[in-house]
């Protein structure tokens, strides 16, 4: 079994933050949603997360623009970035930040195995 890991799911839509969590959180993961950027960088400021999940369009902070805010915190720039969109094509700025990207909808295996290819190496 993996280890367990530390997620942050961000999504304005609620029951789409809410069920990404519980799936994570039926395979061991400890996971965490905000329902927005700025939620979520409160959460990034006041806990370690081994991976965040992001959703691309979000209002006040979209996902880019968390992702920049992240890159340029030395604490947090390291950490893996999954970005989910229902747009077909995200803009190269966007691809450039992030570790991976999955288009809405997407299967829970899509999830898993995008969180395995960009999950850091195991805490000794």
């Amino acid at each position: 079994m993996e280890p367990e890991l530390a997620i942050l799911v961000v999504d304005d839509e609620f029951d789409v933050a809410e069920l990404l969590a519980e799936l994570l959180a039926a395979r061991g993961h400890r996971a965490t949603s905000a329902t927005n950027g700025v939620i979520a960088q409160g959460l990034l400021a006041s806990a370690d997360y081994d991976v965040v999940i992001t959703d691309f369009m979000m209002p006040l902070m979209d996902g880019v623009e968390l992702v920049g805010w992240m890159r340029a915190n030395a604490r947090l720039a390291g950490v893996p970035v999954i970005m989910i969109s229902a747009q077909r094509d995200l803009p190269e700025a966007a691809r450039a930040l992030v570790q991976a990207t999955l288009q809405k909808p997407f299967s829970p295996a899509a999830l898993y195995a995008a969180i395995a290819r960009v999950r850091p190496p195991a805490r000794p």
